[in-house]
């Protein structure tokens, strides 16, 4: 099995909806999500279950 540049086209092509002007980082934020979980709490609830 090989990839030619044909097989990653479709990742490479411009998207006309993206604004380009907003650097990568700021829109990529901007689909984050900020999730504050105590790390402890969350190990102890899976053992629970278990």
């Amino acid at each position: 099995m090989s990839l030619t540049t044909e097989d990653l086209a479709e990742f490479v092509a411009t998207d006309p909806e993206d604004d380009e002007s907003v650097p990568l980082g700021d829109a990529l934020e901007e689909l984050a999500v900020d999730v504050e979980v105590d790390a402890v709490e969350a190990v102890r609830d899976a053992r629970e279950r278990l």
